[in-house]
């Protein structure tokens, strides 16, 4: 299951229209942004800072590219031209020009493999042979008249390696015909070996038609998304097509951008089913279901969309945005069946044995049930959790949610503020320290035992937010946000706890800034300088680590540390009369 975070501007745009991609730089973190027909710069991704850049003359007609095998960028000008350079190079003007008498659709980066260059005419050759042999551009076309490449992707099946290009047949006015192209390439020189070339229409009813494509490389795999929301997967590697169920929450009436975030995800960008915005949505291409959702206000029609080091990068109205994301692998597969719900007329049984303290329910028989009926975890869950609330036992309640994996959105807010209501919340002072001090560190407090508890479970930021804004009130959610930062600050927490805690905090500040910004309540300026305190604490730490590094880095190289000599404001010489 996906998880998006908080929406960042890597850089503004110089022009919409001339903008012409994003491709990985030779270092992970960073990439290389074609903004315009004249401006190459290179952004850190962690920081979104700015770290190089080139500008030319000479316009540049496709997006630049690193070359693993030469260590070089490599650019397109004017559609016929070549030129490589270094880091360090300055001026794009002054480079050696390879030019050729066929247009350029662009150059292929490959991962530890030299880069390929592909012709408008569908020839291809790799960097080195397609500079050394430029009449090799001249060759026989094998795109036909009034046919456009409008993807391409090199990938390795056995050991041996292929081309594809998804071609788009403007031909028929009514309607547009599409074509997957592939053929295998020979070694070392990235040619096309024209003799196995072979042809796959892309054929549907005519009341329907294509509003997205992608060549994944990372599963060897063709996407067809068309405008009934049906995406078509073409194996390339098996010649099969699979028809996979409609893809949700986005509006196939008008062009969808996809990109591949992962093996067996891939993000999807497009005006919503309202068409009123526009929204990202990560689709499960194993399970053929939607896994998350991020709205967004504005839709650009065939925005370019990248995924790159955990980072979707997206093409704006005015800006490149940067979306991080995070593959819940951990998630159960019936945490995305939510919608399939069974509906049962049968009640849950309540017995009842005597009068004593302990729990009515028989809960270990009542979930295993319901698991026999076919339902999912999560509507066990919800099931037996809300059965438990209102029996309002602590004890049976704690020990069942242990049985539990995957637990519902749903019941861990009810279940946090049932426990906050269990602790007299209104008898505690959030102003006074001492007192969630105590709450988080009394061994023997099973109220704060399970808060703790509560606050390690996997959750969809998406999905949780309407359920806190619904259910906890803002003084519920003070008390929660000072019960963090007691956690932080007294506890010790391995990294992963430590992590979920931080995203607990995050969550509760977005999901309330609105009332923490409109109300005069003194306690809520109270807890947020508190949590500002250990935010500025947490970089003065980390500031502090940063300037540890490069010490650290030259005692592992064995380098050498020079003293530094200390000047006084003064001097003292001898002077002989």
């Amino acid at each position: 299951m996906a998880k998006f975070y908080s929406y960042y501007v890597l850089c503004p745009l110089i022009d919409q229209n001339s903008f012409l991609g994003v491709t990985q730089d030779k270092e992970a973190e960073t990439v290389v942004v074609t903004l315009g027909r004249n401006v190459v710069n290179k952004y850190r991704l962690s920081d979104q800072k700015q770290t190089g850049g080139w500008t030319s003359k000479d316009h540049i007609t496709s997006a630049v590219i690193y070359d693993d095998e030469q260590e070089s960028y490599v650019g397109v000008f004017n559609q016929n031209t070549i030129k490589a350079w270094k880091d360090e190079s300055e001026n794009l003007d002054k480079l050696k020009k390879y030019k050729f008498s066929a247009k350029i659709f662009k150059v292929l980066a490959r991962q530890n493999q030299t880069s390929l260059i592909i012709f408008e005419n569908g020839n291809c050759a790799s960097l080195p042979y397609g500079v050394d042999n430029r009449l090799i551009s001249a060759h026989k076309p094998i795109i036909k008249d009034k046919e456009n490449i409008i993807d391409v992707g090199a990938y390795t099946i056995d050991k041996k390696d292929y081309i594809c290009y998804v071609i788009k047949n403007t031909n028929n006015k009514k309607k547009e015909k599409y074509e997957i192209l592939i053929s295998p390439l020979r070694d070392e020189l990235g040619d096309l070996e024209k003799a196995k070339l072979t042809r796959e229409k892309v054929v549907r009813s005519d009341d329907v038609y294509v509003v997205g494509h992608l060549i994944s490389t990372n599963n060897n795999k063709v996407y067809i998304l068309w405008s009934d929301s049906k995406l078509s997967v073409y194996d390339i590697k098996n010649k099969s097509w699979k028809n996979m169920v409609s893809v949700p929450w986005i509006s196939t009436l008008s062009s969808v951008s996809i990109a591949c975030m992962e093996k067996n995800h891939l993000i999807m960008f497009g005006s919503n089913t309202e068409e009123d915005g526009a929204i990202l949505v990560a689709y499960d291409v194993v399970l053929g279901v939607g896994s998350c959702r991020y709205p967004l206000k504005m839709y650009t029609t065939e925005a370019k969309l990248y995924s790159f080091n955990n980072r979707i990068i997206l093409q704006g109205s005015n800006h490149i945005a940067m979306l991080p994301y995070m593959l819940e692998t951990d998630r159960n597969i019936s945490s995305l069946l939510g919608s399939h719900n069974i509906i049962s007329e049968n009640v849950m049984k309540i017995v009842s044995w005597d009068a004593s303290g302990k729990s009515d329910l028989v809960i270990g028989s009542d979930i295993k049930h319901l698991w026999l009926k076919g339902l999912a975890e999560r509507t066990v869950c919800s099931q037996i959790m809300t059965a438990l609330i209102e029996k309002d036992d602590l004890e049976a309640l704690y020990k069942t949610l242990l049985q539990f994996t995957d637990i519902p959105e749903s019941v861990i807010v009810s279940l946090i503020v049932y426990t906050i209501s269990m602790l007299n919340s209104n008898d505690i002072n959030i102003t006074n320290d001492e007192g969630i001090r105590i709450l988080c560190l009394n061994e023997k407090n099973k109220k704060g035992d399970l808060l703790k508890y509560l606050l390690q479970i996997p959750f969809s930021d998406a999905l949780i937010i309407p359920h806190l804004r619904q259910l906890l009130s803002l003084d519920d959610a003070l008390l929660l946000i000072s019960f963090i930062a007691h956690l932080i600050l007294d506890t010790e927490l391995d990294m992963e706890r430590e992590s979920k805690i931080y995203d607990w905090c995050i969550l509760l500040l977005d999901t309330f800034y609105q009332q923490f910004l409109m109300t005069n309540d003194p306690k809520v300026t109270i807890v947020l300088e508190k949590i500002q305190r250990i935010v500025e604490s947490l970089i003065h730490d980390m500031q502090l680590i940063d300037n540890v590094m490069p010490l650290l880095g030259k005692m592992l190289h064995g380098t050498p540390i020079s003293e530094q000599k200390t000047t006084s404001s003064y001097v003292i010489d001898l002077l002989n009369i």
